[in-house]
């Protein structure tokens, strides 16, 4: 491998001077080379900052996107609520098609219907409401514009017969239907306050 020497001495303009003295030219060769060396110095170090400020900015944005992984787990924009709420047309009858299940706290049986009419998605509040003596309460949901709709279509037909409300899966209460059901509905469960606000804190995103 050739040096920055070697690189020097074949294109020195002087070396087919024969009256230069060689002590001049050598001189000459090692001022080029020193001032050679001071320039890759300089150009090492000028770019050492700048390295140094991105390692720097890459260990910040790690920290906080794993700062954020904490905080949304879910990650995105869109959480995701921590009770599932559901309501399913059900029949006090077995019949083809149709899932059984207990309503807690009861030894009720009812027979659920598998299409999911609204979820959280179509609640636009919910809030604790007493129950029936002090220490006991429920939980009431408004629905928004499109859950209203979903429920009025729904329960049109279904009048006599009883409309289940799902708490993570688990029948909570399965009202028979007097009327036709649209803004709003009443979970009447058998809660605690403290239980209630769980509900209500977990079917939307807060």
């Amino acid at each position: 491998m050739r040096t920055v020497r070697d690189l020097l001495r074949d294109a020195d303009p002087l070396r087919h001077e024969p009256h230069r003295l060689e002590g001049d030219r050598v001189r000459l060769l090692q001022a080029v080379a020193a001032a050679t060396s001071d320039v890759t110095a300089q150009s090492s170090t000028w770019f050492r900052p700048p390295i140094a400020i991105l390692i720097a900015a890459t260990v910040i944005i790690v920290a906080i996107i794993a700062v954020a992984s904490q905080i949304w787990p879910r990650g995105g924009a869109t959480l995701h609520a921590a009770v599932r709420f559901e309501v399913r047309l059900a029949e006090d009858h077995q019949t083809a098609g149709l899932q059984e299940a207990r309503v807690s706290g009861s030894d009720r049986v009812v027979y659920l219907h598998p299409e999911i009419i609204v979820t959280n998605s179509d609640i636009a509040q919910s809030r604790v409401v007493q129950g029936d003596n002090p220490s006991r309460f429920g939980v009431s949901v408004e629905f928004n514009a499109a859950g209203a709709r979903k429920m009025r279509q729904a329960t049109a037909n279904h009048v006599g017969r009883p409309a289940a409300i799902l708490i993570d899966g688990d029948v909570v209460t399965a009202p028979v239907l007097r009327s036709p059901i649209s803004t709003s509905a009443v979970i009447s469960g058998d809660y605690t306050r403290a239980e209630a606000e769980r509900i209500v804190d977990g079917i939307g995103v807060r």
